[in-house]
């Protein structure tokens, strides 16, 4: 690690390796205020791109919230229900060589990539069904 470890940092880190899911940078300064900690948004913004320069967290591009938080470092597909907004894991087996299939396919040097899935959560399917019943 080549960066310092700040106290903020680590609270900001050990905030998203605590979560079950994915945070926004906004769940993340909501979270510290209830916990007594005084971040500003744009200091929180600052230390989530450090922490992933160097690859301590994950991030994701979301559609409608910009840039979502994940402690699931491995490579792996997302994805976002289109009801209730969750982005969730897809455990599949990663395709290691998509983006030489890509440069191959294009001429182009990909630099990095991110593929996400989308459709209606089980949670939801259900939640339909129990309304239709």
């Amino acid at each position: 690690m080549s960066i310092k470890l700040t106290k903020q940092r680590q609270e900001i880190l050990d905030l998203i390796q605590a979560s079950e899911g994915h945070m926004t940078a906004d769940e993340i300064h909501t979270k510290l205020k209830e916990n007594g900690k005084t971040v500003g948004i744009a200091t929180i913004y600052r230390n989530l791109n450090v922490l992933y320069a160097e690859k301590m967290i994950n991030r994701v591009r979301h559609p409608e919230l910009g840039f979502i938080y994940d402690k699931n470092l491995h490579d792996h597909y997302h994805f976002r229900c289109k009801e209730c907004n969750r982005i969730l894991d897809v455990e599949i087996p990663y395709q290691d060589n998509l983006h030489e299939l890509v440069e191959k396919e294009l001429g182009c040097l990909v630099l990095e990539h991110d593929m996400s899935f989308e459709g209606i959560c089980k949670e939801c399917l259900q939640a339909k069904k129990d309304r239709k019943s």
